[in-house]
Formats: C-alpha cells, structure tokens, sequence
C-alpha cells in the first residue's frame, strides 16, 4: 500500500520568530506541515517532529522574555503530544475522527459485526490456552503475527472508509483496531514473561 508523501518544506511558518504569537489553534498535522489524512510518511513525520523541536530548545530563547521562554515551553509540549498522537496509527484514526466532528463516545457506540466477535474470543482463547501448551514460544509467534495481520487489515479498512467519507465505517474499524491493539498488548505482555522465565 502506498503512502502519500507530503511535499517537503522547511515548517519554518510553524513557529514564529519571537514566540510571542503562536497558532495553538492548528490541527496536529498543519503543525507538522502534513496532509490531514490516515496514511502519512512516518520518516517525514519524525523529521519535522526533531526540525520543531531544535527550534524549541531552551537555549534559543535563553536571551528571550519570561513569557517567550514561557510560550516556547508550551509550543514544545504541543509539538510532543501531537508528533506522539500521530505516529500511532490507532491514536491518528481517533484523532482524524475527532477532527471530523466524531466525539470518542461516538466512535466508541459503533457496533461491530458478530463475526468480529467471534473471531476475537477464538484469538483470546489462543492466548489463554498457552500455558498448557508445550511448543507455546512457535504458537505464541503465530499468534502475534495473526494479530499483526487483522490490526493492518482494519487499518486499511479505516483508511478506505475515512478517505470515502464514510465516518461510521471508519469509526467502526476504528473500534476493530482497538479491540485488537488491546489484544495485541496482552500477548506481547504474555511473550516479555515467557522470555523472562526461559
């Protein structure tokens, strides 16, 4: 699946000069000069996130009034709750939601189809089946990587649906990802205290 890039630029308009006016009222990705969209150039990402935050250090406005140096402090902590909102690919779903006028309890309402459901419990059952197993490394490996393969199937699924317009598509893939995401936490977490006991 391709990922559109956004054109390269230098976010020098994202931060004014003397920190005594900044926008705080732009979406996460107008301040990192990206399309407002699900699918984005992580690499590109990461590189506008470090370019805001040298501009941000500390040292810059060292010379500057309590109030930029005040400002500066707030902009960077904007910059950090944004850069860590959209390179996660379920966060920036919910965020692009909310953005499009879909409150969390909304997204949260959605229903998900029975067969979902079902394939959930029979996931859950796998990873709770593991301690009786004796080749529980090969199944546990299997297993997180079914759920790798689901979590990205839903993103597509939401990426299609929110580019389409489709808000409660979107939103009930998004519900999709985040049963998943929280399943996927588990056996990681199952996975750390395996190793830890080898």
């Amino acid at each position: 699946m391709a990922v559109e890039r956004a054109s390269p630029s230098s976010c020098d308009a994202d931060l004014p000069r003397d920190m005594s006016s900044p926008d705080f009222s732009k979406s996460y990705f107008e301040l990192f000069d990206l399309p407002q969209q699900f699918l984005l150039d992580r690499t590109l990402l990461g590189e506008r996130y470090r370019q805001l935050q040298r501009k941000l250090h500390p040292d810059r406005f060292a010379g500057g009034t309590a109030q930029e140096q005040r400002i500066a402090v707030q902009y960077s902590g904007l910059v950090n709750q944004a850069y860590g909102v959209l390179k996660q690919p379920l966060s920036r779903a919910l965020y692009l939601l909310g953005l499009a006028g879909m409150s969390a309890e909304e997204v949260a309402a959605q229903k998900v189809d029975g067969g979902f459901l079902i394939e959930q419990m029979e996931l859950r059952e796998k990873l709770e089946s593991l301690p009786d197993l004796v080749d529980r490394e090969t199944v546990l490996a299997h297993l997180l990587a079914e759920i790798a393969t689901d979590i990205a199937n839903h993103q597509a699924e939401y990426s299609t649906a929110f580019s389409a317009e489709d808000l409660l598509a979107a939103a009930s893939a998004c519900v999709k990802m985040q049963y998943l995401e929280k399943l996927l936490q588990e056996a990681e977490q199952v996975e750390t205290d395996l190793l830890e006991g080898l």
